[in-house]
């Protein structure tokens, strides 16, 4: 099965998005002027359909060769429910359920509340435990039905290990959500119902094939449900008003059709001629409104149902509990092998919850000396009892407790969990990272031309593509090593980098410069019309990291690109394909004792970038006095503008033990080093342009014991 679909992988993803795009055609809403969106519905443009058409059409396309099977099987099936008889209509159908969520560190990384949440909304739909079946209109209230159906986190995994249910993978196939997203992870759909939590669902909200369609051995591989991460469940990402796609889609997997019939085409008047196979369901052409009095085949239709696309359903028929479990009952697709004792003894649904694995996590897992931190318990199943040790002499008996870490250093995190009978524990080494209060001298400099990355940064990759920053000696603005992202390989948009610095002690600034240089340039060529807007974005955080301010951000649109457009991998070629910048906050909430910062890529599916000569200093209170000072001495240029040669002149009172004086053109690239030394009290003259630049304006710039002035000279 999978050498199969890999063979037909690119076709069958260039097909769905084909299909999908006619489908557009026959999916926008109907909502008309008099009808009332049901509170907490999203705008009409929001809104997101089912993708069952669609995709089982892609299926087809992709495997022609088995529509003659899903034929046969789909006969079958009809004449076994026309056959059926539930003399066992007490008889609750359990269906052990395991969720694979696809994810690349994105909203769509779901959290185990929402997972639970969507088999809570499942069963509650299925068993007419829903508070809003008061809603159902009169007409149809006497057949809105339990169908005694009901879904169970699996508790063991294929192997009999005790497991959560829940999976999660990381893999850009999220973004897609197509046929593909199956081969990453699939438990056998003869003891499972796999459900697949993605970012995007092949752009509907969900979608599941027949029972028929997926029959045979080549079918199997697609048996199960997808579905967008913000359509699974009634909180997180979802809400209540887009819970019940699961609910939709379950019943598609159980054989349900559509209220108006086999296709995606709801509002269509020829729908009247189709039929959904279920007596009590009236002809409809299909509703994508909440207009329960409405009359499409000339009776009243049954809007409310939870296989129309009105989003406001409440019920499904007596008809439709009748054809869902007689597919269960059916070997058509393995379905009546999913609620056999057996299967629910093996999956462990039978079971109470069963305590076989000690798990947890950290609001945060570095920090600074002083700061607390929650852990939350992840354990499962069932735990009733916690014993936690931080490491620091201090425990804890609680579920979610705080803990405050008063001292520098790597502490061990242990956490026993106990139902009462049994017993679980883990302890994670070095779990919390403490730094001390200005882990950092001040000034900091770091052109990174050590072997290894210092210990005073943090890198962080939020996307997980193994294509973080990393010491490069392919480029360097001074010295022979840089940091750089390896970005003209992603193809994957948003993901970002980060490198976080240690702690810094600014209690003592009433300034703060951060200056830095980066070499960037856009994927392609001069004649390009395409820009990529990837963006560097600079944070600092006054307590440590618990918080984080967006101080600066440097955009391919606008300032990002230090270098034309490359058609390849950028590897910048000089010194003049560098800028720099530096970032100055005079902000007295900056000035703190656990002071942090961050430099952030975001990539927008652009080119490389580099970062390299990193500084960082603080200005007192004296400083800023001196410097003041110093701001009203008048930098004098002469002649200016200069055909040639120019003069400096500024006076001093005092000895200075460093002055640097420096020409620099507009992008901070250095022209001259005019001086560089002692200068005693007096009258300085100093000769400019002896290193003939070219025409354009240029900064003269004169340091005296790191306090800076500066002034433009033009040269012609």
């Amino acid at each position: 099965m999978l050498d199969i679909k890999g063979a037909i992988a690119l076709n069958y993803r260039a097909l769905q998005l084909f299909l999908l795009g006619l489908s557009a055609l026959f999916m926008a809403p109907l909502w008309s002027q008099s009808d009332q969106l049901p509170s907490g519905a999203p705008s009409t443009a929001d809104v997101k359909f089912c993708g069952q058409w669609q995709m089982s059409e892609a299926f087809f396309e992709a495997h022609p060769e088995l529509r003659l099977e899903a034929q046969q099987a789909d006969e079958k099936l009809e004449k076994e429910t026309a056959d059926f008889s539930d003399v066992n209509r007490d008889e609750l159908i359990v269906i052990p359920v395991v969720f694979h969520v696809i994810h690349y560190n994105g909203p769509e990384n779901v959290s185990d509340d929402q997972i639970h949440s969507a088999i809570a909304v499942m069963n509650r739909d299925f068993r007419k435990l829903n508070e809003d079946v008061t809603d159902v209109i009169a007409a149809f209230e006497d057949i809105a039905n339990d169908v005694e159906i009901e879904f169970r986190l699996a508790q063991r995994d294929p192997n009999g290990n005790c497991h959560i249910g829940i999976n999660r993978l990381l893999s850009p196939l999220t973004y897609e959500g197509g046929g593909e997203v199956k081969d990453l992870i699939q438990w056998p759909r003869n003891s499972y119902l796999n459900i697949w939590v993605v970012e995007n669902a092949a752009g509907a909200a969900g979608y599941s094939l027949y029972p028929s369609s997926v029959n045979g051995n080549q079918g199997a591989g697609n048996d199960g449900i997808v579905v967008a991460h913000d359509y699974t469940g009634n909180m997180g990402t979802s809400n209540n008003y887009r819970s019940r796609t699961l609910t939709h889609e379950a019943g598609h997997w159980m054989n349900l059709r559509h209220t108006w019939g086999n296709s995606n085409n709801p509002g269509q008047a020829d729908n009247c001629d189709e039929d959904d196979n279920v007596d009590d369901t009236p002809l409809t052409s299909g509703w994508t409104s909440c207009n329960v009095n409405g009359e499409t085949c000339g009776s009243l239709d049954n809007v409310q149902n939870y296989m129309e696309y009105s989003y406001c359903g409440r019920m499904f028929s007596a008809g439709q509990g009748t054809r869902m479990r007689a597919a269960m009952y059916s070997n058509v697709a393995q379905r009546n092998q999913l609620w056999t004792p057996e299967n629910l003894e093996e999956t462990g649904v039978l079971e109470g919850s069963i305590l076989c694995e000690a798990r947890f996590s950290a609001s945060r897992q570095t920090i600074c000396a002083g700061d607390s931190v929650q852990f939350f318990d992840n354990s499962y199943h069932g735990v009733t009892n916690w014993n936690w040790s931080f490491g620091d002499g201090q425990t804890s008996e609680g579920p979610s407790p705080w803990n405050q870490f008063m001292e520098p250093g790597m502490y061990d995190v242990m956490l026993t969990a106990s139902n009462g009978t049994d017993e679980v524990s883990l302890t994670l080494a070095s779990f919390i990272q403490v730094l001390p209060s200005g882990a950092l001298p001040l000034p900091f400099a770091d052109d990174f031309e050590e072997a290894e990355l210092s210990e005073d940064w943090f890198m962080v990759d939020l996307g997980a593509d193994g294509e973080g920053w990393e010491l490069t000696s392919a480029a360097a603005i001074s010295g022979s090593q840089s940091m750089k992202i390896q970005n003209w390989s992603n193809f994957v948009e948003f993901n970002s980098d980060q490198l976080v610095s240690s702690s810094m002690d600014m209690s003592d600034a009433e300034e703060i410069q951060i200056s830095y240089k980066w070499a960037y340039s856009y994927k392609g060529t001069d004649e390009d019309e395409d820009e990529t807007d990837d963006r560097l974005k600079i944070y600092v955080s006054p307590d440590c990291g618990e918080t984080w301010s967006l101080r600066r951000m440097h955009r391919g649109y606008t300032d990002l690109p230090s270098a034309p457009p490359h058609p390849f991998s950028f590897t910048p070629s000089g010194q003049d394909e560098w800028n720099s910048y530096t970032l100055v906050l005079p902000y007295e909430q900056f000035f703190t004792e656990n002071f942090r910062m961050m430099f952030e890529f975001e990539s927008r599916l652009g080119n490389n970038i580099f970062l390299d000569d990193i500084n960082i200093q603080v200005l007192t209170a004296s400083d800023l006095l001196e410097r003041e000072r110093l701001q009203g001495i008048p930098l004098e240029v002469y002649p200016n503008p200069s055909a040639g040669e120019a003069w400096l002149e500024f006076q001093t009172w005092m000895d200075h033990e460093q002055v640097t004086v420096e020409l620099r053109d507009m992008t901070g690239r250095l022209v001259e080093t005019v001086y560089a030394g002692q200068l005693a009290p007096g009258l300085q003259r100093l000769s400019l342009g002896t290193a003939n630049p070219r025409a354009g304006v240029y900064l003269v710039t004169v340091e005296l014991d790191g306090i800076s002035s500066a002034t433009r000279v033009i040269f012609e």
